[in-house]
């Protein structure tokens, strides 16, 4: 993957996770065509957009449920009790 495509598939993940074209454009303050043109990637994504999709992905990842329990620094992959 190029660096260059991080920004667009960016874009990309945040329309899936938060809602479509529309509510991502809303929440990122721009025009449905506008995101269409930088996902396709016919126009370079602006910085400013893309790190505001980044904090959308973010605030989306911290409200899905997990889909399956993965290991935290705190209980160093134990699967049993800790006594």
């Amino acid at each position: 993957m190029k660096s260059s495509d991080v920004p667009r598939m960016t874009l990309r993940r945040a329309v899936e996770w938060c809602g479509g074209i529309d509510a991502v454009g809303d929440a990122l303050n721009v025009d449905g065509e506008s995101l269409k043109k930088w996902i396709s990637g016919e126009e370079k994504v602006p910085q400013p957009v893309f790190v505001q999709a980044v904090g959308l992905i973010l605030e989306a990842a911290a409200t899905k449920s997990p889909r399956g329990r993965t290991p935290d620094s705190s209980d160093s992959g134990r699967k049993e009790r800790r006594h």
